[in-house]
């Protein structure tokens, strides 16, 4: 099909041929390896958060202040992400109607839920 220069792109894929995406995820060092650098979780972790294009990730962290580059910084310590998002919050509390205050408010109540339910939980991230 041809739109006087415009490019139409047929899009038909199927949902498992996406493969770039990331999920809201709560960590603590695996406790079996005495190096301490690999993080895992616990097994019976529920997520209650969508999975969400690595763009949108990086965009809720560059909303709330931390480093946006989630692919190569790795994980933050679950009590910096829980005082960034609330420091959004109190700054932006007459935009309680926006999507973008909603979106931040949810991975707030999210990382709590992680800290309540999981205490070995030390860092979130996306992964």
């Amino acid at each position: 099909m041809r739109l006087h220069g415009l490019c139409v792109i047929n899009i038909d894929m199927k949902i498992h041929e996406i493969t770039e995406g990331a999920s809201f995820y709560g960590y603590y060092r695996d406790p079996k390896d005495p190096s301490g650098k690999t993080m895992t979780y616990p097994d019976d972790m529920e997520f209650k958060t969508p999975h969400r294009s690595n763009a949108n990730a990086r965009m809720l962290l560059s909303r709330i202040g931390l480093d946006p580059d989630f692919e190569n910084t790795g994980s933050t310590p679950i009590d910096d992400f829980i005082a960034a998002t609330d420091k959004y919050l109190r700054m932006n509390v007459s935009d309680k109607d926006n999507p973008y205050y909603d979106e931040v408010e949810m991975y707030d109540m999210e990382a709590k839920r992680f800290k309540k339910e999981h205490p070995e939980i030390t860092h979130v991230g996306f992964n």
